[in-house]
């Protein structure tokens, strides 16, 4: 009863704050109809079908800093950057100073960053130098949705994010993934860098989606407006490497995309299941989706970080409950130095065959209120990989235990879970 009472309750506060917005498409429509293929299925939720090469995996933002730095660097023509949290500090003076020399020296560069930047409550807000200093130097900076006293007229509206973080190159080089461009994601060298992946890969037809996801995003969004043909795509690059088929949702606020591009996905799945869920806050059709493909007797595999920070450690364990009831095997990492540092990768495989990468959490702010970028890579070589990758972090992980998930199902863990669903 106490359950059904605090999902209820949830249920509600969700209802006044997003009127009819659902994540119901996880479970029901396009999603489960057993007469679809998956294509036919990523279709029915807009999700283009595109080609690429395999990704060029950076595990360490210090790596992926300096790889930003080359391919800046080495522009002509224009720069797109996009990240949820974004600012400078002493450690990356010389990636923002680099971005601010190439603008002056006509490089037409494109910066989108989230409006809780200056709100980062990471390590990050010790060594936060907001990056408005940019535009002085002719940079295009955008910043979404600020965080302000102004700002309250929007009413719920103040919940949408942008939690992209994805580059584009002069048509050429392309990157998504989960590294924010801040102190705490590719700045620090000690244990306050954060566990992260980026992703880059050659694909004109994928360059082509992302621009014109772009452009209108920048057009809705400022009076600084540009057009699509003024963005030029290089089809030749990359053409002569293997291609990989793959399906991307580059999502809005308010949509079913990515509900429908997981649901649709976990409702094909067979044999197994691995997730790295940063921040689960899962509600009940997440819960549901789930459950329902454990049913099925499909393996599922789940590792949650741990988070040294007490208030997210709270909410996220007020669910390990539902998730134990399913018969997932769930994990915790070991409070370790290695753990001390945030593991805040976005990474789910499927039937050792399927990938999904990108900037979403598996959470209802992600599937609900963000912009997002995922891509579903078919490629068995890649998905190997990634296993190996999971099968490390699983390593230094212990199960959770019916115990420890009774002890955390506290009424006092509740409205931090509460919060969480709808702040991620």
């Amino acid at each position: 009863m106490k359950r059904v009472l605090l999902t209820c309750c949830t249920c509600i506060l969700l209802s006044m704050l997003v009127g009819c917005t659902s994540t119901s498409n996880l479970v029901k429509g396009p999603s489960v109809d057993a007469s679809l293929s998956l294509e036919q299925k990523m279709e029915s939720y807009d999700i283009p079908k595109i080609e690429m090469t395999y990704p060029t995996i950076y595990y360490d933002g210090q790596l992926w800093r300096e790889r930003v730095t080359e391919l800046v660097r080495s522009s002509e023509d224009y720069i797109i950057l996009s990240s949820f949290l974004a600012s400078s500090a002493e450690c990356l003076d010389e990636l923002y100073s680099l971005i601010a020399q190439r603008a002056e020296e006509g490089v037409r560069v494109y910066f989108i960053v989230d409006g809780t930047g200056a709100f980062d409550m990471t390590e990050t807000r010790f060594h936060l130098i907001p990056l408005k200093f940019l535009r002085d130097s002719g940079v295009h900076l955008l910043e979404y949705n600020p965080m302000s006293a102004s700002r309250l007229v929007a009413g719920p509206k103040i919940l949408l994010r942008d939690h992209r973080k994805y580059l584009i190159v002069d048509g050429k080089h392309l990157a998504i993934g989960g590294m924010n461009l801040n102190y705490i994601s590719i700045g620090t060298a000690d244990n306050n860098l954060q566990r992260d992946t980026m992703y880059e890969f050659a694909s004109p037809q994928l360059c082509e989606v992302m621009l014109d996801g772009f452009v209108t995003c920048w057009n809705e969004q400022t009076w600084d407006e540009v057009r699509r043909e003024d963005f030029s795509v290089d089809y030749d690059f990359g053409k002569d490497e293997e291609q990989y088929v793959a399906w991307f949702a580059n999502q809005s606020p308010l949509s079913d995309m990515l509900a429908g591009m997981f649901g649709s996905l976990l409702s094909e799945a067979k044999v197994s299941v691995k997730a790295l869920p940063f921040l689960p806050f899962f509600d009940q059709y997440l819960l549901s989706v789930f459950r329902q493909t454990q049913e099925r007797g499909v393996d599922v595999e789940m590792i949650i970080p741990f988070d040294s920070r007490v208030s997210n450690r709270k909410g996220v364990e007020f669910i390990a409950k539902d998730l134990l009831s399913m018969h997932v095997d769930l994990r915790i990492e070991l409070e370790s130095e290695e753990s001390q540092r945030l593991l805040h990768e976005k990474l789910m495989i499927v039937d050792s065959r399927y990938v999904v990468i990108g900037s979403s959490n598996l959470n209802y702010r992600s599937l609900t209120f963000a912009y997002e970028m995922s891509l579903v890579i078919d490629s068995p070589a890649l998905a190997k990989e990634m296993e190996a990758h999971f099968a490390t972090i699983y390593e230094d992980t212990v199960p959770i235990t019916k115990e420890q998930a009774e002890h955390w199902r506290r009424l006092d863990n509740w409205p931090r879970y509460a919060f969480g669903i709808i702040g991620g």
